[in-house]
């Protein structure tokens, strides 16, 4: 069996040196207050299942690319693999990382409810176990994309999506109407970010720092990698969560937001990530076909959810 010691150090406990990139450009103090940080308190949420390599690419893009402080809490579904040598390594080494074992594979929406059972205050943030995150600093232009939201409508009652670049290949994405929603220099501070609206080489220290954030509506917010208020998130009705289909949570948690009166988004200038199991591998295909034939016989709740369905037409 492979080691999966983590080795950790001051420096990378708090994700990689800024020196590996531009010193000058983004270096975070606790001590300053960031006029675009709307969420002192981030915590990322995973759901895992085998595919160890896979989860082992998602968190350390998020160690080598995060550079502000979040919370980061894991779900394992009952990994057979070595999943699960890696992550006690992981939570055995950060003080941020807290894993759940369960001692069987509850499904994708009962693992949702278990993170928003941890869940309190701040920003959340889902990413699927087979996500890569591609942008540096994608966490400070997420929350610069909330704060151009608040500045532009008074209220955080968003959904924020990260566009992953090979959405559009499998046809998941659909993105429309989209708005320029301005941060204004005065109302700004650093860094500056893939939002600028000004050269880098201004002189005019009244607009070094406006920012424009893209944003594009849509009607069904992939699940792979979204956020919203932790507080919204902890409100989704995942009890009822109990589909024909074993899948994503997307439509269910879409459907929940929209009810809830939540504006659904896309960042278009923003960070991105990559989805590097689409489309579904065979595996995959496997556990769910294995996962509806047990469901039938061995879920109290779906089987009551069934009745239910039935008994309504």
């Amino acid at each position: 069996m492979k080691n999966w010691s983590v080795k950790m150090t001051e420096d990378n406990k708090q994700n990689v040196t800024a020196e590996r990139f531009n010193p000058k450009l983004f270096e975070y103090d606790k001590h300053t207050e960031y006029k675009w940080q709307v969420f002192k308190k981030v915590t990322i949420g995973i759901v895992t299942f085998n595919r160890v390599n896979l989860t082992q690419q998602l968190i350390e893009s998020l160690i080598k690319y995060t550079h502000l402080p979040y919370n980061l809490i894991i779900v394992d579904n009952a990994s057979t693999d070595e999943t699960i040598p890696y992550l006690r390594s992981l939570a055995m080494n950060y003080d941020h990382i807290r894993l759940i074992e369960n001692s069987k594979n509850k499904g994708l929406g009962r693992a949702h409810m278990q993170i928003r059972d941890e869940l309190d205050e701040g920003l959340f943030v889902f990413f699927d176990n087979d996500i890569e995150i591609l942008t540096n600093y994608w966490l400070m232009h997420l929350q610069k994309a909330y704060y151009a939201y608040m500045l532009a409508n008074g209220d955080l009652n968003v959904a924020i999506g990260i566009p992953l670049v090979n959405m559009g290949e499998y046809g998941f994405r659909f993105a429309k109407n989209r708005k320029i929603l301005t941060i204004a220099t005065k109302d700004n501070s650093l860094p500056r970010s893939s939002y600028a609206a000004a050269s880098k080489d201004c002189r005019n220290d009244k607009l070094i720092l406006d920012e424009e954030v893209v944003m594009a509506e849509t009607e069904y917010l992939v699940g792979g990698a979204f956020s919203c208020v932790a507080s919204t998130f902890k409100s989704i009705p995942y009890e009822d969560y109990y589909p024909s289909l074993i899948g994503g949570t997307d439509g269910f948690c879409t459907a929940a937001l929209i009810k809830q009166g939540q504006s659904l988004l896309y960042v278009e200038n923003g960070p991105i990530a990559r989805h590097n199991d689409w489309p579904y591998s065979d595996e995959k295909i496997v556990q769910y076909e294995a996962s509806i034939n047990q469901r039938a016989v061995t879920d109290w709740n779906y089987f009551k959810w069934k009745i239910r369905k039935v008994m309504s037409r």
